[in-house]
Parts: C-alpha cells; sequence; structure tokens
C-alpha cells in the first residue's frame, strides 16, 4: 500500500510538472480595445532671411575768391601795392556703398513612441 501512495504522489509531481511546462509554453496575452502605436513627429524649419543695401553720396563744393583792388577798378597807383587777388576752390566727394546678406535656417525634429492600450485618452500618458 506504501508503494502506491509513493507511485500516486510521484505521478502527481510528474503530472505537475508536465502542466508548468505547458502552460509556460503558451502565450499569455489580452484582447483589449482600443490600441495604437506608432511615432507622432513635431517637426518645426524655420529661416530667416536679411538683406540691407546702404548708399551714400556727398558732394562739398567751396570756392572762396578774395580780391583786392587795382589800378582799373580805384584808378590810383596806391592800389598796386596790395595783395593779388586770392582764389580757393575745394571739392570733396564721398561716396559710400554697403551691401549686407544674411541666411539663417534652423530645424528641429521630436519624435516619441505612441503607445495606447485600453481606454487611456491621451496615447504614451497611462496615468489619466
Amino acid at each position: 500500500m506504501r508503494r502506491v501512495v509513493i507511485m500516486v504522489n510521484k505521478l502527481a509531481v510528474v503530472l505537475f510538472a508536465v502542466l508548468v511546462i505547458a502552460m509556460l509554453m503558451f502565450q499569455s496575452y489580452a484582447s483589449l480595445v482600443p490600441m495604437s502605436w506608432g511615432f507622432p513627429t513635431l517637426v518645426q524649419n524655420q529661416s530667416l532671411t536679411d538683406f540691407e543695401n546702404s548708399f551714400a553720396f556727398s558732394n562739398d563744393f567751396e570756392s572762396s575768391n578774395i580780391s583786392f583792388p587795382t589800378i582799373a577798378s580805384t584808378g590810383s597807383i596806391a592800389a598796386l601795392s596790395a595783395f593779388p587777388t586770392i582764389n580757393q576752390t575745394s571739392n570733396i566727394t564721398n561716396l559710400l556703398s554697403q551691401c549686407k546678406f544674411m541666411n539663417q535656417q534652423q530645424s528641429m525634429q521630436f519624435a516619441y513612441p505612441w503607445i495606447s492600450i485600453g481606454f487611456s485618452p491621451v496615447p504614451s500618458m497611462g496615468f489619466l
């Protein structure tokens, strides 16, 4: 009788081991609805173009005439001792031209995993 009990115990242990191995071989799964997945990507492109053109022109014309009296204008010989006529002319021209160009581009991309299982209103936010 004792042998029968030992054989039954051994058979129960073997059956339990086979049952555990059989349970581990099958996948566990759940059918929860809704379910969504993907990788949403946020893309931002920024471009800045700057063109600047400056032009300046200046002309400074100056003339100065200093004339002392002569014999012809006064009719006297005393005018001959005076200084002669002085003429001064100055012409200054300035020209400035400047051209600037700048182009700047910036890109940014951000992606995050999007998984929603169950009744989450916002993907990847299971605590809501």
